[in-house]
């Protein structure tokens, strides 16, 4: 399964903080498994790391990304944890904490 990320940015809208992913992180984490994905962690503004299901695809995620923003009325972008076993992954993707 290739590396799932998505980059489409509202320009309305601002990055997903901490604070604001944290006070949604029960329903992040349920509506991240409709979608099929679990592990959730915050990354940075905006950024999620998760584990996609193997049975999923791209707009899966493309699909959690905006329900996501939908609920948080803040841009989220979600990165597959395969992107972990990239040469040059970005370190706050390496370093996301659990929601």
């Amino acid at each position: 399964m290739k590396p799932m990320t998505t980059t489409h940015v509202d320009p309305d809208l601002p990055p997903a903080d901490h604070a604001r992913i944290s006070a949604h992180s029960e329903q992040l984490q349920a509506l991240a498994a409709e979608y099929g994905i679990s592990a959730l962690r915050f990354a940075s503004p905006g950024r999620l790391v998760g584990h996609v299901a193997e049975d999923r695809d791209f707009l899966d995620v493309v699909d959690f990304d905006l329900a996501a923003k939908d609920l948080l009325g803040a841009h989220v972008s979600l990165f597959s944890d395969a992107v972990l076993t990239k040469a040059n992954v970005s370190p706050d993707l390496v370093a996301a904490q659990p929601l």
